[in-house]
């Protein structure tokens, strides 16, 4: 009994350890080749489109900042999909349509959520690239041509661009784990670019691709940027991870509002991973294998934790781990303002588990309100 438990329990340490540590360890140190992108000879007409609710704070500054690009203006159409916000910022978009004629605003009928909302503007829109984002995702100058120009060129059908918090003024430890996160996950990516040809999961709020290659994203979808991503593997098409196409946002500073951010993302993971799970077969490598060590090992994490608990209580080593385990927790809490590395690690995983419960319960739907950004930490 003990043997078993304490293979078991290495096991799910293994499991937890391999897309946290040992999977990054081994893309960070062997990065692969950049690819040198050709300067373009033409720019043709790229369709900027996302959704909005109640965005009235943000929803200016993220406009100029897309109309304030190197990119042709006269190339350049946005459009916004307004998923009955009732806080004024529809009448925010109207007044700046007299500034920028390719400016455009489609309000749905009723509460239809983000990824049915941008399969209606992607109907709509006209330009041949299309730029996917997020209403508080604010661009540079260079954005939009760094997002079209690889696919100009011909040498991606999509683009990934670069979340960053760079911009943001936090000091909060949730937040400055979640930014760490970040950059260590951005560089996951475009080491995979340039290994693979393309990176497991263009972040939903910076990416473009080929209007031709875009799929409409099936109903009560919540990670449509992680669809788009696996369809065009599926399809054999190159993603290219651009570190030069930055989009700034706020990190959120309330463990809670990550909570149910991680919650949301959650749901969707297991979508998608349902979606496509007969892929892993098709494509054992590298798509398999990089789906399984970068995400569902990563996904499935909270199931792991919980299955080497149980083991561990039937191993010869259990109490001297819980008091470890307890006491770094204890001083975390004692020396971080909010949520340290720990803290964040434990709670996320909890929020992981219960979307993975609400994915089992049904999703009935994928209505959204916006996260509260730079919060002050309880």
């Amino acid at each position: 009994m003990v043997l078993v438990a304490t293979t078991v329990f290495f096991i799910c340490l293994l499991w937890i350890t391999i897309p946290y540590l040992w999977y990054p360890l081994w893309q960070l140190a062997f990065p692969g080749k950049p690819l040198e992108i050709n300067p373009p000879n033409f720019f043709p007409k790229v369709s900027v489109v996302f959704a909005a609710y109640n965005e009235r704070m943000i929803i200016e500054e993220k406009i100029r900042s897309i109309f304030a690009s190197q990119y042709p203006q006269d190339l350049i159409e946005v459009w916004i999909g307004s998923d009955l916000s009732d806080d004024g910022q529809d009448d925010i978009i109207r007044e700046l349509q007299k500034e920028y004629p390719g400016l455009h605003l489609h309000i749905n009928a009723q509460r239809s959520g983000k990824s049915a909302t941008i399969n209606r503007l992607v109907e709509l829109c006209t330009g041949e690239i299309i730029v996917a984002t997020d209403a508080n995702i604010i661009f540079d100058e260079h954005t939009l041509v760094e997002l079209a120009v690889p696919i100009i060129s011909s040498q991606a059908t999509a683009v990934a661009g670069t979340l960053t918090y760079g911009k943001a003024k936090t000091t909060g430890t949730t937040a400055t784990t979640e930014r760490q996160y970040l950059t260590i996950e951005n560089k996951i990516r475009q080491s995979e670019s340039q290994k693979y040809g393309f990176c497991l999961g263009m972040e939903g709020g910076l990416y473009s691709m080929r209007k031709s290659a875009w799929q409409p994203i099936p109903p009560l979808t919540f990670m449509e940027d992680f669809f788009q991503t696996v369809q065009l593997i599926q399809n054999d098409q190159q993603i290219y991870y651009s570190d030069t196409a930055f989009g700034y946002e706020d990190v959120s500073t309330s463990l809670q509002e990550e909570f149910k951010r991680k919650k949301r993302i959650s749901i969707g993971n297991y979508q998608n991973l349902k979606r496509f799970r007969g892929l892993l077969l098709k494509k054992v490598y590298p798509f398999g294998w990089i789906f399984l060590f970068h995400k569902i090992l990563r996904w499935t994490t909270p199931q792991a934790i919980i299955i080497g608990i149980l083991a561990l209580i039937f191993t010869p080593f259990a109490l001297p781990t819980f008091v470890g385990v307890a006491v770094l927790l204890s001083l975390e809490l004692l020396f971080y303002r909010g949520a340290g590395p720990l803290v964040y690690f434990c709670a996320m995983n909890l929020a992981m588990l219960q979307g993975y419960l609400t994915y089992l319960q049904g999703v009935s739907s994928s209505v959204w309100q916006p996260t509260k950004r730079n919060q002050d930490e309880p």
